[in-house]
């Protein structure tokens, strides 16, 4: 082979090596960038349940406070605990706040499909990015090949044709 078509070669195979190199960082990059984004998604579901929790006992502390309210208000005007106006009224507090409840729990649970849906549309990219990745690098190797594959065809082929005489 002339020293020029082994200089382009050997070019080649560095730009191969290369290649290698970089899909190897870009590969660390994209599964960092995923762990990030998983850790930022597991991070928002905690805080979804901290604010869930959170806003379910403010709501309780405020029915407690409002059915204390209600007693001493009852007893200030005479009127008995166990009576029929006293019992709607705190069974209209406690059915109030379970609604209030029921509302909130599914707010949280609304919240968290988004996130688990966001989290595996994020793992879908990344599958996406690491197979681009991976045809990029397949075309680069195959071009790499063929190029050095026609490249000793033909020098095998001028060899053949210089000793025997063919193609002359």
């Amino acid at each position: 082979m002339e020293p020029f078509t082994l200089f382009l070669l050997s070019m080649q195979a560095a730009g191969v090596v290369t290649s290698l190199w970089s899909s190897q960082g870009a590969q660390k990059q994209i599964q960092q960038g995923r762990a990030m984004e998983k850790a930022g998604i597991e991070m928002n579901m905690a805080a979804n349940n901290y604010e869930f929790e959170e806003s379910s006992l403010a709501s309780m502390k405020a029915l407690r406070q409002n059915l204390g309210t209600q007693a001493v208000m009852q007893a200030a005007r005479g009127v008995g605990t166990g009576t029929e106006l006293t019992v709607g009224k705190v069974q209209d507090s406690i059915s109030s706040q379970k609604g209030d409840q029921e509302a909130r729990r599914m707010r949280m649970l609304s919240r968290e499909a988004e996130l688990r849906a966001s989290n595996v549309l994020s793992g879908l990219h990344t599958m996406q990015s690491e197979t681009q990745l991976g045809q990029s690098l397949s075309k680069d190797l195959f071009e790499v090949a063929s190029t050095g594959i026609r490249q000793f065809e033909g020098e095998s082929q001028n060899a053949l044709s210089s000793k025997f005489g063919f193609g002359k």
